[in-house]
C-alpha cells in the first residue's frame, strides 16, 4: 500500500513539473525563406513573428557566427494592434560549406512585468550544393548559326531613329533649362561638426525617457546607433551598417585607449540588443554619460583648436601693422 502511494507521488511531482518546463519554453513558428536550391554564399531568411503586450520586452539570442552559417544581417519591425505588439524579425545567413546540415534552434527571452518566458525556433534541415556547374549540364548548339545579310535600309533606319531620339531628348533639356521658374530647390546639408549633430540627437533621446519607461532594449540601441553615427561621421567609416566585430577591424585610431573604450561601448549594447542580459539603471545612465562625455571631449578640442587660430590671426595682422 505504501509503494503505491509512493509511486502517485512521484507520477504528480513529474506531470507539474513537465507542466512547468512547458510554460517557461514554448515552441515558436518561423518561416524560412531560400531558393529551390541552396548553393554555397546564397543567403537565406529566417522569419520569426513574436506576439507580445506592450509592456513587454524581447532579447533576441546573441548571434555572429554559427558553425557554418553567417549572421549577414538584422531586420525588425512593430506592428500594434490594440494592447498587442507583433514584432517581425528578419535574420539573413549565408552558409559557407556544402552538405546536409542541421540549423540550430534560436532562443528568444520575453520579459514582462514579473516573469520572463523562452521562445524557441525548432532546429531543420539545409541542404547545400556547390556552385560548381556540371559539365555533362553543358547547353550546346544543334546546329550552326545562320548567316543574315543587312542591306542599306536595315542600317539607315535604326541610325535615323536613334539620331532623332538624341536631337529630342538635347531639346527637351534646353526647354526645361530656359523655362521660367524652373528652379532647382537647393540640397541641405549639415555641415555642422559632426559631435554638435550628434550631441542635439542626444538631448532627444534624453527629453524621451525612454528608461523611466522601461525601454532598456530601445534605449540603449538608439545609444549605440548615435555612436555609429558620430563614427561614420568623424572617422568616414560605414559604422551604421556595420556590426561591432566589422568595426573593430575597419576603424583605425592613433589613441588606442579610445578605440577600446568605443569597443566596450558598443559591446555592452551588444549584449542588451541581443543576449538575456538586462542592465541596471545605474548602468543605463552610466553608458548616457560617457557618449555626452566623450562628445564633449570633441567639442572641447574643437574650441582650444579656434582659438589657437585667433591667436595666430591676430599675430599675424600685428605683426603686417607694425611692417
Amino acid at each position: 500500500m505504501r509503494s503505491i502511494i509512493k509511486m502517485k507521488k512521484i507520477i504528480l511531482i513529474t506531470i507539474f513539473l513537465i507542466s512547468v518546463l512547458a510554460l517557461q519554453s514554448q515552441t515558436l513558428e518561423y518561416h524560412v525563406q531560400r531558393p529551390q536550391k541552396l548553393f554555397v554564399g546564397t543567403p537565406f531568411h529566417l522569419l520569426v513573428d513574436i506576439k507580445t503586450s506592450l509592456q513587454d520586452s524581447i532579447f533576441a539570442p546573441e548571434i555572429d557566427t554559427l558553425d557554418i552559417f553567417i549572421l549577414k544581417g538584422i531586420k525588425s519591425k512593430d506592428k500594434i494592434e490594440k494592447d498587442n505588439v507583433t514584432t517581425s524579425i528578419d535574420f539573413i545567413f549565408q552558409p559557407f560549406d556544402t552538405g546536409e546540415f542541421t540549423f540550430p534552434e534560436l532562443e528568444f527571452a520575453v520579459k514582462s512585468a514579473d516573469n520572463i518566458s523562452y521562445l524557441k525556433t525548432k532546429e531543420f534541415i539545409l541542404n547545400i550544393e556547390s556552385v560548381i556547374s556540371d559539365s555533362t549540364q553543358t547547353i550546346a548548339d544543334i546546329a550552326a548559326p545562320l548567316a543574315v545579310g543587312l542591306g542599306f535600309w536595315d542600317y539607315f533606319i535604326p541610325l535615323l531613329i536613334i539620331a532623332l531620339s538624341i536631337a529630342g531628348v538635347i531639346f527637351l533639356v534646353r526647354y526645361l533649362k530656359n523655362r521660367k521658374g524652373n528652379i532647382l530647390a537647393p540640397i541641405i546639408v549639415d555641415n555642422r561638426p559632426p559631435y554638435l549633430i550628434v550631441l542635439e540627437l542626444l538631448e532627444k533621446l534624453k527629453q524621451e525617457k525612454l528608461l523611466e519607461k522601461g525601454h532598456f532594449l530601445q534605449y540603449h540601441f538608439r545609444l549605440s546607433l548615435l555612436l555609429r553615427l558620430f563614427i561614420e561621421l568623424q572617422f568616414k567609416v560605414n559604422a551604421v551598417e556595420m556590426t561591432t566585430s566589422e568595426i573593430r577591424n575597419y576603424l583605425s585610431l592613433d589613441d588606442f585607449h579610445e578605440k577600446s573604450q568605443i569597443m566596450d561601448f558598443l559591446t555592452f549594447a551588444d549584449k542588451v540588443k541581443f543576449a538575456k542580459f538586462i542592465p541596471t539603471t545605474a548602468e543605463s545612465e552610466s553608458a548616457l554619460n560617457w557618449l555626452e562625455q566623450y562628445l564633449q571631449s570633441y567639442k572641447a578640442k574643437a574650441d582650444v583648436n579656434q582659438k589657437v587660430n585667433e591667436s595666430l590671426s591676430t599675430t599675424e595682422s600685428e605683426e603686417q601693422t607694425n611692417a
